[in-house]
C-alpha cells in the first residue's frame, strides 16, 4: 500500500528513469504532469471525503482510467492548441501508470478491469471479490498495521525531500 509521498517518489523514479533511457531532461510542464498523474487515481479519495460515496479504488484504478485520463488530456491540450499535447498527455499517463504499479502491491489489489468485479494483487493474483475495509476500517491490529504504513509513507516523504535538498534540487 502505497500513500501520497510513496506515490510521489514512485512517478519522480519514473520520470529519472525515462530521463536516464532516453537521455532526455523531462519539461518543467510535464514533470507536473507526471506528478499529478502519480497522485490522481486517489482524487476518489475526496468523493469519500465530501458527500460520503465509497467509490475509492474503482474507476480512477482501472486500465480504462489510464487510457481515458490522459485521453482526455490530450484533447482539452488541442482545443487549447498547445504543441506539447501529446507529451503532457503521456506523462500524466506515466504517472497514473505508476500509481497503479504501486497499488498492485497492496493486499487490497486494484480493480484493474473495472467495472468488471474483480482486482489485481502482486500478492495474490485476480481475485474475484471486492476487498471489504476502508482505511481507517478494521480491528485494532489492522489499524496498527496501516498506521505503521502511513509512517513508513512519512520517511520516505522526509527522505526524499532531504535527498532533493541535499542534491540543491530545492532550498528553504
Amino acid at each position: 500500500m502505497s500513500f501520497a509521498f510513496g506515490h510521489l517518489v514512485g512517478a519522480w523514479l519514473a520520470g529519472k528513469i525515462y530521463e536516464y533511457f532516453s537521455k532526455n531532461k523531462i519539461s518543467h510542464y510535464a514533470w507536473f504532469f507526471l506528478i499529478l498523474g502519480g497522485l490522481l487515481p486517489d482524487a476518489d479519495f475526496l468523493l469519500d471525503w465530501i458527500f460520503g460515496y465509497d467509490v475509492h479504488r474503482t474507476i480512477t484504478h482501472s486500465f480504462l482510467f489510464l487510457l481515458l485520463a490522459p485521453l482526455l488530456a490530450y484533447l482539452l491540450f488541442s482545443i487549447l492548441k498547445n504543441s506539447e499535447k501529446k507529451k503532457f498527455a503521456i506523462f500524466l499517463g506515466l504517472g497514473i501508470l505508476t500509481h497503479l504499479f504501486l497499488d498492485s502491491f497492496s493486499s487490497y489489489g486494484i480493480p484493474i478491469l473495472w467495472p468488471k468485479e474483480g482486482y489485481f494483487s502482486f500478492f495474490s493474483g485476480f481475485t474475484p471479490y471486492l476487498p471489504e475495509g476502508g482505511l481507517l476500517e478494521g480491528n485494532a491490529e489492522v489499524l496498527l498495521y496501516k498506521l505503521k504504513l502511513t509512517i513508513v509513507d512519512m520517511a520516505i516523504g522526509t527522505a526524499w525531500i532531504f535527498y532533493l535538498w541535499f542534491r540543491k534540487k530545492i532550498q528553504f
